[in-house]
């Protein structure tokens, strides 16, 4: 039994790392060609250097795709912060008919292919003559964002124990009060988390930029995918590079202050 138990461990183990190693291998092939000195694209590169990060960097269009996907992407990460929380905390605090499919219908977009979401969009948009972008841009951000801070914060106010709430109103303390001090100190960690992935999923985004978006409001991943579709050029490994280091440093920011890992276990 104990034999067995150990294989199968070690087959779990192996899988997973098999999984994670499939998964990484792909950035960690651009993270190496992106500081390559060549004149084109191959791996392994012959020569090594930052020539391509100093393009990106002196290149106007992607300096300024990356300074407006940035401003996107906060402006993305208040508001479904507070659209987040405000729908959890009225869907814990009210009991009403109908409320887990209300929660299952904000949830959509979690299940559906970014394609589907940006097509229907595009048309919703084409019927009621709103201004492709950036409101468009900014509506279809937010509409893939803010489930991911509503699960996480549900998550975290199951997690609460609803005696700290009684005890703190029977102390005289108003609902303002009970939400500022008890509650939100409490679900402070499945809230940040969603206003980081809120912020990295608005970042890198890709489909709904490119059916939403106008020349001159381009997002960084959209602005990419215009260059790279017309051939391959090393300054899109370079400007990709920039993308992988800055999501990765908030991954394990966001580890590392509220345990990321630990409210995905918890949701799951």
């Amino acid at each position: 039994m104990n034999a067995n138990y150990a294989f199968w461990t070690l087959m779990r183990r192996l899988y997973g790392l098999a999984f994670c190693v499939y998964m990484l291998l792909p950035l960690v092939i651009v993270l190496i060609v992106s500081f390559s000195a060549d004149s084109f694209v191959q791996f392994p590169p012959e020569s090594y250097g930052m020539r391509w990060y100093l393009s990106a960097m002196r290149n106007a269009n992607f300096v300024g795709s990356f300074l407006f996907s940035f401003k996107i992407a906060c402006a993305i990460a208040v508001v479904a912060g507070v659209l987040g929380l405000l729908s959890a905390l009225a869907l814990t605090r009210y009991a009403f008919r109908g409320r887990d499919a209300v929660i299952g219908l904000l949830t959509v977009p979690l299940a559906l292919p970014h394609i589907v979401l940006a097509i229907a969009l595009l048309q919703l948009f084409t019927i009621f003559a709103v201004p492709t972008s950036p409101y468009a841009l900014f509506i279809g951000h937010l509409l893939i964002t803010v489930p991911y801070v509503l699960r996480l914060t549900l998550t975290s106010l199951r997690g609460m124990d609803p005696q700290l709430e009684r005890a703190s109103q029977s102390l005289g303390a108003t609902s303002w009060q009970t939400t500022r001090y008890v509650v939100l100190p409490n679900i402070a960690p499945g809230l940040l988390a969603g206003v980081v992935f809120s912020f990295l999923i608005s970042f890198d985004e890709v489909t709904i930029s490119l059916f939403t978006g106008l020349p001159g409001n381009t997002t960084l991943p959209a602005e990419i995918f215009h260059i790279a579709s017309q051939g391959s050029d090393p300054i899109v490994t370079a400007v990709s590079g920039i993308m992988i280091l800055l999501s990765a440093a908030l991954v394990l920011l966001a580890e590392k202050t509220v345990g990321v890992l630990k409210m995905i276990a918890n949701e799951t």
